[in-house]
């Protein structure tokens, strides 16, 4: 019988093959390590595709932290998450929907299998372990009328079935699911049994939906409150004013700790239980703010900015032992691990190099360990030690020895301002210095994001590259990771600025000598597909363009979207004062000059940018007779995320740019 490793041998023994859509979904998807008190082993999830390819199905593995063969924990037909050991080291809860909806479940190490613990109608979003051992804190989304009161929820469900839906405040909904009626609260459980008990009562999330979770609860060191996030503003479609609240165990009222006008999130209380350290945001309504990292006393009181010298935002921390810490930041299309003392002092850099991410740290501070991937690798376990980074697992490396991959090189541009536009040029295998190929500009989202050297999988640089493309990915100004000034150098700058970074950025990539001018097309989503939108009214210079998701008219963006934040921090306010903003960031406005053929495609649950979008911009483009098509996937929110989907996502998006570019050594193909 032949196993998929040795069929993986064999083929790689045959010679590298091109890398396809199939591959990537196959692909075993590495998450969420978790390390055990003592140091000793890493949980982790691993999720493959199903049989039937409709989905994933996942398992909790274990692997030893100073290395050694993985061990698979759970083989049950379900969907795992959030592998977490007990504060004792002794048994893993985890999230699972084994029974239908998902729950906690809890394995002891010793032996037996995993058993639920919450039977919530609810279902558990999230959790975490009380310091104790003896229970849990579980987020789930209950009617604010109930509460924790079970039969409550089940009647209140039952009566709202084929109901419309009604709203009388914003933010009803959120990505892709309606949110009127429910909110996101922490329920206590305790495994000896009982009813849950509520902790954040009240008609708000509290950690708030979407932006909160579990790592935003944090239990005082003497085990008599909980601290959590919550919005104080009136009107949560508009703040991102996230203050740390503490409230009782046994329940009670809370009171607020931080009172920053931007977002306080991640409380992490040092070893000793002395001081607190948590992320802040200094600005209000700025979602993409500077993370800084605050060290005060266990009250939150006394704050002190430890990352105060440091232009870069902060994404995880953790305490080394009591008097140091661990955290990454974004940089320069990477990411770069520092450490800083409690005591005060400059970070200092400890590694820089691909996506490092989810750290956990041992109780005494002396094991490290996180997740890598890269534009070649997929997400593994790793151990961090010192300067050095060591692999725990390689589930992955089987199904990457017979694939032919591609190169990245970072590269950085001079825009028309002077400024430097950096980002990658990625080539396709075989391919030779020089060789012109066949081009595609790849435009982010965000527009605060950036390309970094991740592996990505709904924007495979790999996969785009196999079809035989030379890749041109500029980090233009509004990108994270190179300094705040860049970061919102695109504040009421979402047209002319950008686009002009991606023009300077494509010129280079031509000059070098990578990209054949006469056959490029461009394609983006969310802002990188307002970007294409923008291009289709600017330049003549692309056979083809390729829109997901992205915005036709900004000023009506605004009124069909959830998060209003964002476009009025974006555009300065609202469109009622500030429409002249809105309406420059619009590629409505020069669907006059449209000439281009795209490819518009978006998803009918898609409450981040409505697919209003997506038909207006296919609507322009069928009145100026400009050759396009539409792709509406009516069970996708903002992202094309389920396996068939994917698949027939990439197929329309590769068979259009083929048709007007062609690839490595073939002209475009017959229309």
């Amino acid at each position: 019988m032949t196993t998929p490793l040795l069929a993986a041998l064999a083929l790689a023994a045959a010679g590298p093959r091109p890398f396809t859509v199939d591959d990537l979904l196959a692909m075993p998807r590495v998450a969420e390590p978790d390390l055990s008190p003592d140091g000793a082993q890493v949980a982790f999830t691993v999720a493959e595709l199903a049989p039937d390819g409709a989905g994933y199905r996942s398992a909790v593995w274990v692997v030893p932290a100073a290395g050694g063969e993985p061990r698979r924990l759970t083989s049950a037909k379900e969907t795992v998450a959030s592998p977490r050991f007990s504060p004792d080291g002794r048994r893993i809860a985890f999230l699972s929907d084994r029974g239908g909806k998902q729950q906690v479940h809890l394995l002891d190490l010793a032996g037996g299998e995993a058993v639920p613990v919450t039977s919530l109608p609810t279902e558990v979003t999230g959790f975490a372990w009380l310091p104790d051992g003896r229970g849990l804190l579980v987020l789930s989304d209950v009617d604010p009328a109930c509460g924790a009161d079970m039969a409550c929820n089940e009647r209140r469900d039952r009566e709202a079935e084929g109901r419309p839906h009604v709203a009388t405040r914003l933010l009803y909904r959120h990505w892709n699911e309606w949110r009127e009626r429910k909110r996101t609260h922490v329920l206590r459980v305790a495994l000896a049994g009982g009813p849950p008990v509520d902790l954040t009562p009240g008609d708000r999330d509290a950690p708030p939906f979407d932006r909160g979770g579990p790592g935003d609860l944090a239990v005082t060191p003497d085990g008599k409150e909980l601290l959590f996030v919550a919005v104080a503003d009136p009107v949560e479609a508009i703040s991102t004013n996230g203050d740390l609240h503490a409230v009782p165990l046994a329940g009670g009222a809370a009171r607020p700790l931080t009172r920053g006008p931007g977002w306080d999130g991640t409380p992490r209380f040092s070893p000793d239980g002395r001081r607190l350290a948590w992320l802040s945001q200094a600005r209000a309504g700025y979602e993409s703010d500077r993370r800084r990292l605050l060290l005060g006393g266990p009250d939150a009181s006394a704050p002190r900015d430890l990352t105060a010298g440091l232009d870069l935002s902060v994404r995880d921390f953790a305490w080394a032992g009591a008097d140091r810490l661990l955290f990454t930041a974004e940089q320069d299309g990477g990411t770069t691990l520092f450490e800083v003392a409690a005591g005060g002092g400059a970070p200092r850099r400890l590694w820089a190099g691909a996506n490092l991410h989810h750290l956990t740290v041992s109780r005494d501070g002396r094991r490290v360990a996180a997740v890598l991937d890269s534009f070649t690798h997929p997400p593994e376990v790793v151990a961090v030690e010192g300067g050095k980074v060591r692999p725990l697992t390689r589930f992955t490396d089987a199904a990457l020895s017979g694939l032919a991959l591609g190169t990245a090189r970072r590269v950085v541009a001079r825009g028309a301002d002077g400024a430097a536009v950096p980002g990658f040029v990625v080539t396709p295998p075989g391919h030779r210095p020089g060789e012109r190929l066949p081009a595609v500009v790849l435009v982010h989202g965000g527009p605060e994001g950036s390309w970094v050297d991740d592996w990505h999988y709904r924007w495979n640089t790999m996969l785009w590259a196999a079809q035989g493309w030379t890749l041109i990915i500029p980090n233009f100004r509004g990108s994270s990771g190179y300094g705040m000034a860049w970061q919102e150098a695109i504040r009421r700058d979402w047209g002319d600025g950008p686009f002009g970074d991606i023009t300077a950025f494509t010129d280079l990539a031509v000059a070098s000598g990578d990209a054949d001018p006469a056959r490029m097309c461009a394609a983006g989503a969310s802002y990188g597909g307002t970007m294409v939108n923008w291009i289709n009214g600017h330049t003549d210079r692309f056979r083809c363009l390729v829109a997901h998701a992205g915005d036709f008219d900004v000023e009506a963006a605004y009124f069909d979207t959830e998060e209003l934040w964002f476009p009025e921090w974006e555009m300065g306010g609202t469109p009622f004062d500030h429409e002249e903003e809105y309406r420059k960031a619009s590629p409505s406005r020069f669907a006059g000059r449209w000439r281009t053929p795209e490819l518009v495609t978006h998803g009918e649950r898609d409450f981040r940018v409505a697919v209003t979008h997506g038909l207006a911009a296919f609507t322009a483009l069928q009145r100026r007779g400009i050759e396009s098509r539409l792709v509406v996937f009516p069970d996708e929110g903002h992202h094309v995320l389920k396996p068939a989907n994917a698949r027939a996502f990439h197929d329309e998006v590769f068979r259009w740019i083929r048709a007007h570019i062609g690839a490595a050594g073939a002209p475009p193909e017959a229309r």
